[in-house]
């Protein structure tokens, strides 16, 4: 799922003083595996000299007559954020601000004042129009995001890096993919079946599901893909108010998947495939240069399977746990699973905290209120999934909801590049766990599981038991 969720602090503290690229030529990807590792004389994979970020505060400016905020700024995340994930819960902080100010000013605990916005159609709005509202524009706000990646960039820079992978994450492209999806599910659940109890789902089925499928949609060959999982989980960890450890840790993860990526690409230019890897490694494409290719291959791999890893752990959890008779619907109507897919999406909180800020190029209108230019903006999506203008009854789980316009993969020009794949993989999984383990439970009562100190809201495990046939 490569969305501004999926993507939150991917990468970004890839040590510059070891892991870095030529850059001379656009493209010269045969020559990276050569790069003397920790210099070179291209541009470092690290931190870009950008302008010093000064967090914005709304003050009342001289527009006669225009509605400008007053309340706040609200201490801000409202409950857990990193250091104490909320586990499945939204806290009401949201709702209230939905309702009586949903263009709002929160502080950060980084000291940052920032708008928030919590209502569908608004976020909508921000989601959709780059021009006012840009990635770009903001990016020098991301202290933890010295480099620009796909979710940083805006115009002719984004769809060019997007053009070089989108074909592969078409809708039909996914379905291609899913009968092996369900081989891969049937040979995890048949390890699982035969495994001791407690068994950890994560372990057995939501983490290797998705980094199987994402690995061979590039090329990475089976005996590499262990080590991904660890890497992936420092670079998402990484987070406002990490220790020194925990910084160091996710440096090292990035510094050896850019060293991975460098190499794999080089030798696909000397001996192509027919694999995603040998698309970044060859195609024709100027405007993408060699650094933002493998920029590119380590985000579609890690934004490919962290974020649905997580969440089919929390869409586990909460059908087996809070609605359990939603988890006995499924398996008396599997037909339902698509729409209860999308459903579980809307309702599930994906993100620790409200992804990337976007700045306002210029003075910008939202809803009653006129957001000054250089403003910073969160946009809550979990927030907007419950808005009621837009979703009936919007607290409650309605599996055979439909339509469903949830952005929890967001909109417009960012829209999430893995949307379809990971549909389909959620879909795959939960259609088989639970026609094959129809009793599964929790193993520990819900309040003892661990969450990740994340940007995402994953489980760490999530142990289970079922009545062995």
């Amino acid at each position: 799922m490569i969305s501004d969720g999926g993507y939150l602090l991917l990468v970004s503290a890839i040590d510059p003083r070891s892991a870095v690229l030529p850059g001379d030529r656009p493209g010269d990807i045969a020559s990276l595996a050569s790069a003397e590792r920790g210099r070179c004389g291209g541009t470092p994979l690290g931190r870009a000299a950008r302008p010093a970020w000064r967090p914005l505060r709304w003050s009342e400016p001289d527009y006669a007559g225009e509605p400008v905020m007053t309340a706040g700024p609200y201490p801000y995340p409202f409950s857990g954020g990193y250091e104490k994930c909320p586990s499945l819960d939204l806290d009401p902080m949201y709702a209230q601000l939905r309702e009586t100010e949903p263009v709002a000013q929160v502080r950060t605990p980084e000291g940052e004042v920032v708008t928030l916005v919590t209502r569908h159609a608004e976020v909508r709005k921000v989601l959709g129009q780059p021009k006012l509202f840009s990635r770009e524009h903001a990016a020098v706000a991301d202290a933890l995001r010295p480099e620009a990646f796909l979710v940083d960039i805006e115009g002719d820079r984004h769809r060019a890096q997007r053009d070089l992978v989108k074909d592969y994450f078409t809708a039909a492209e996914a379905e291609k993919l899913r009968p092996r999806a369900q081989q891969i599910t049937d040979g995890l659940l048949d390890a699982m079946q035969a495994s001791s109890q407690p068994a950890d789902l994560i372990e057995l089925l939501a983490l290797p599901l998705p980094i199987t499928i994402i690995c061979e949609v590039l090329g990475i060959p089976a005996a590499d893909r262990t080590q991904f999982g660890a890497w992936a989980e420092a670079l998402v960890g990484l987070r406002p108010g990490a220790g020194e450890a925990e910084m160091v840790a996710t440096a090292e993860a990035g510094t050896a998947l850019a060293d991975y990526m460098a190499k794999a690409l080089a030798e696909r230019a000397a001996r192509p495939g027919s694999d995603l890897l040998t698309v970044l490694a060859q195609a024709d494409a100027p405007q993408v240069d060699a650094k933002d290719r493998i920029l590119l291959a380590i985000a579609v791999l890690v934004a490919g399977f962290e974020t649905t890893a997580s969440m089919l752990g929390n869409m586990v959890l909460l059908l087996i746990g809070r609605h359990r008779p939603a988890w006995r619907q499924l398996q008396q109507q599997p037909a339902w699973i698509p729409t209860a897919v999308d459903e579980l999406l809307r309702l599930i909180p994906v993100d620790a905290r409200d992804g990337m800020p976007r700045g306002t190029t210029r003075d910008t209108r939202l809803g009653d209120v006129l957001i000054p230019q250089d403003t910073a903006v969160l946009v809550a999506r979990a927030a907007a999934n419950r808005d009621p203008r837009c979703f009936d009854n919007p607290d409650e789980l309605d599996l055979r909801r439909a339509p469903n316009p949830h952005l929890t993969f967001g909109h417009g020009p960012h829209l999430c590049l893995g949307a379809h794949l990971a549909r389909m993989e959620l879909q795959v999984a939960l259609r088989t766990l639970i026609a094959r383990f129809p009793d599964l439970r929790l193993a520990i009562p819900e309040p003892d599981l661990q969450w990740k100190h994340s940007t995402m809201r994953g489980l760490k495990a999530l142990p289970v038991r079922w009545t062995r046939p």
